[in-house]
């Protein structure tokens, strides 16, 4: 009979330890999932949403055009070369520098292109501009050149510049890159990576603005402020807010 009872005893401290343990468990997710937690970071759940990530690779945080034509929203794009992983030092407006802007040559590049010297690299990239292209590359120039919203030189917050219509130097610069890399890689990569890798050379050629719309995708908005720009919307903030 002691012998039971001790059975009994042990097994009502295993089964109290549960409940402590399940109890305590519950307490956290409901304190994560508490309106006071959420409105520690009002842009989480868009950022869920939008599955934006701050650590990855071959991907970019970039403006794409909307169905209205007009307006551009904030969305996690396909690269060629790799994005460094957010170091996640506690500078936030340093992190998001090692995120968005290249530094080096990445290997497609020809004639020595390089992130590290933005003038040089939009100047090279824009001789290509005068190549021919005919057939299925022309049909695909034209969508990259439509799809590519020149959001930093040109038009108004409800009003994006597609790329075709730019006169800007950085939009030369583009179209001549989508004209080599279609002649030269086109079976290799698909429109995605293009266009997510030509933004990667406009967030050099502007990077307050590409770091900002990254730091505002990522939930950061008031590390540095956000400049309203071509398409980013009436509220000059890709349709989020603070």
């Amino acid at each position: 009979m002691a012998a039971d009872r001790r059975t009994n005893e042990r097994m009502a401290k295993i089964v109290g330890w549960i409940i402590t343990v399940i109890l305590a468990a519950n307490q956290l997710m409901i304190i994560s999932i508490s309106p006071k937690s959420m409105a520690a970071s009002p842009l989480a759940s868009v950022k869920s949403m939008l599955g934006i990530q701050t650590a990855s690779a071959k991907t970019i945080i970039a403006p794409t055009i909307n169905p209205d034509g007009k307006t551009t929203s904030l969305v996690e794009q396909p690269t060629i070369s790799d994005v460094p992983a957010n170091p996640k030092s506690g500078d936030a407006l340093a992190d998001a520098e090692v995120v968005m802007l290249g530094t080096d040559s990445p290997p497609y590049a020809p004639d020595g292109v390089s992130f590290a010297d933005p003038v040089t690299a939009q100047n090279k990239w824009g001789a290509y501009e005068t190549m021919e292209m005919t057939g299925e590359l022309q049909t695909r120039y034209d969508t990259l050149t439509n799809d590519l919203p020149c959001s930093y030189c040109c038009g108004q917050p409800g009003l994006v510049t597609r790329n075709r219509n730019c006169a800007c130097a950085h939009a030369k610069a583009a179209r001549g890159y989508f004209k080599y890399m279609l002649q030269t890689y086109g079976a290799k990569y698909t429109n995605e990576q293009l266009r997510g890798e030509a933004f990667r050379w406009q967030a050099i050629w502007y990077p307050k603005g590409a770091v900002e719309d990254y730091l505002l995708a990522t939930g950061k908005v008031n590390v540095i402020g956000h400049a309203a720009h071509g398409g980013a919307g009436a509220d000059g903030l890709h349709g989020l807010t603070k």
